[in-house]
């Protein structure tokens, strides 16, 4: 179970949900806590009716990539620029958690995988925060699931449209994406451009050109078991 705070959350970890949904044959589910409604709206012809729609069937579109179940909530998108206000230890926060850990328990996963919530992969606040709710409504739950947290950090070139992958923190789980998927015949990293262009409205041509551009040694997602990771320092946001 994938549980991201944005409709174009799990393009991050693309290659590893790739490995996991279609060449597994998994029964994944993903579960969205906004519609990403403060978005860009990078189609040239706008975003009609609203962002909010768009990303929405860009959302179902991603989760068919992958065969995955599509929970879409509607929580307020934060924006990017200060906690969301579903953010956790406020009140909204409290009820969302029960809420999410409800969804959990009705899925029943053997693996839930999201966000560290202390760097949230690109520092994005909504990301720091669903990781933490996420942790939040595990801890509520009689029967938990195991829970990894995505430990890949990605630096973003806005001017020159360019990534940068790393680990977060040494000793976490490095899975290849050089490596090729029994479904594609085709290296497990461009999971992560077939994801991007289900999500148009924020990832244009130049965008899918950067992810190519990655060279190989980079092109790696890194998770760790939320046990674990928790007890040792990770590079953190500013």
């Amino acid at each position: 179970m994938w549980i991201g705070a944005h409709p174009d959350d799990e393009a991050i970890a693309a290659p590893l949900l790739a490995r996991w949904c279609r060449d597994g044959r998994a029964r994944c589910a993903f579960l969205v806590a906004t519609r990403g409604e403060r978005g860009p709206c990078l189609l040239p012809a706008g975003c009609l009716p609203d962002l909010a729609t768009v990303r929405s069937a860009e959302a179902a579109a991603s989760a068919e990539l992958f065969g995955a179940d599509l929970i879409l909530l509607s929580l307020p998108d934060g924006g990017g620029d200060e906690p969301p206000s579903w953010a956790p230890r406020t009140s909204r926060g409290d009820d969302f958690a029960a809420t999410l850990a409800a969804f959990i328990r009705a899925e029943a996963p053997e693996i839930v995988l999201t966000f560290d919530p202390r760097h949230g992969t690109t520092c994005h606040p909504d990301h720091r925060a669903i990781g933490d709710l996420t942790l939040e409504a595990v801890s509520l739950l009689s029967a938990p699931p195991a829970v990894y947290l995505l430990e890949t950090r990605v630096e973003i070139d806005t001017e020159a449209v360019a990534f940068h992958f790393a680990p977060a923190a040494p000793g976490t789980i490095r899975f290849d994406a050089n490596a090729p998927l029994a479904a594609t015949a085709g290296p497990a990293w461009s999971a992560i451009e077939s994801d991007m262009e289900r999500h148009p409205s924020q990832f244009d041509a130049a965008w899918r050109a950067a992810v190519a551009h990655v060279p190989e040694s980079d092109r790696a997602v890194f998770l760790a078991p939320a046990a674990t990771i928790l007890r040792h320092p990770v590079s953190g946001c500013p």
